[in-house]
């Protein structure tokens, strides 16, 4: 079995490992599916200065040990250290959007074949077989990561799914049914993870919740209007939980009401683990 030892810089290592924890994968997988990737492509060229850094070790797979030294002799390689370098300082030099669709470049071509033929696709998601009509892949906002817009037959409902978290693809026979052209058309547009495309959410903030919200921008939804101190946002409840949680008592939620329920019922368990703890410690 060839192993594989090459030392970058901590900078690239950085990106690599921050790449293994984010998309789930192993460094040594994220290694044997960059090789294939870029065995037949130009690779960008560094240095490592006094060859100090981090070592990355991995095992080739089985097919890739077969055509390595192939690869070696036709890019006419001569320090396999200073190949395997450049393959990943090339891989790190794109967004990480873009890192995503190389190291799963298969379920991409597969989502945009059945787009393109109009077809419907099953995916394994989170364990689960899901009949969708795929419509299109966008990039979130921060670029980070992409998503299949599709309508879910198990929900019956239009959902986003990560790209990195389908587990598998099967394409079918049955015709991709476009439900609401309108509707996807102005999603596209208006594209976030949350889809939160005709969602409201009503909030006042206290003057330190101002303080917060010039300040808070991850996740922050988009704001349609601000009158008489009360902001509108375009936001899904899911979205609203994740940002306006950070704010406590420097937010108050007016409007929808189920979101306000939603959040009485989270903070009245935050107090019963809180007050269940003192009375441990009485």
């Amino acid at each position: 079995m060839k192993k594989v030892r090459v030392t970058v810089s901590d900078f690239m290592n950085e990106i690599i490992t921050g790449d293994s924890e984010y998309f789930k994968l192993p460094v040594g997988r994220i290694g044997n599916i960059i090789f294939k990737y870029y065995m037949d492509k130009d690779l960008n060229k560094v240095e490592l200065r006094n060859f100090s850094g981090e070592v990355i070790q991995f095992n080739l797979n089985k097919k890739n040990e077969e055509i390595f030294m192939d690869t070696l002799i036709r890019n006419k390689v001569e320090i396999e250290s200073e190949y395997w370098r450049n393959i990943f300082f090339t891989y790190i030099n794109n967004l990480r959007y873009k890192r995503e669709e190389i190291l799963f470049e298969n379920k991409f071509k597969d989502i945009r074949e059945a787009i393109k033929i109009e077809k419907k696709i099953k995916i394994k998601y989170h364990k689960y077989i899901r009949l969708v009509n795929p419509y299109f892949i966008k990039v979130s906002d921060n670029e980070t990561r992409s998503y299949l817009f599709c309508y879910c037959e198990k929900n019956n409902d239009y959902r986003n799914y990560r790209i990195s978290e389908i587990e598998e693809i099967w394409l079918t026979n049955e015709k991709n049914e476009i439900r609401d052209k309108k509707y996807i058309d102005n999603v596209r547009k208006n594209f976030d993870p949350f889809l939160s495309y005709k969602n409201r959410v009503k909030v006042k903030f206290t003057e330190k919740g101002i303080e917060l919200y010039e300040k808070v921008l991850a996740n922050r939804p988009r704001l349609i209007e601000k009158k008489d101190g009360i902001y509108t946002f375009e936001c899904d409840n899911k979205l609203a939980m994740i940002y306006f949680a950070q704010f406590y008592s420097e937010v108050k939620i007016l409007e929808p009401e189920e979101l306000k329920t939603i959040l009485k019922k989270e903070l009245k368990k935050t107090i019963e683990i809180y007050e269940d703890k003192e009375k441990e410690n009485v």
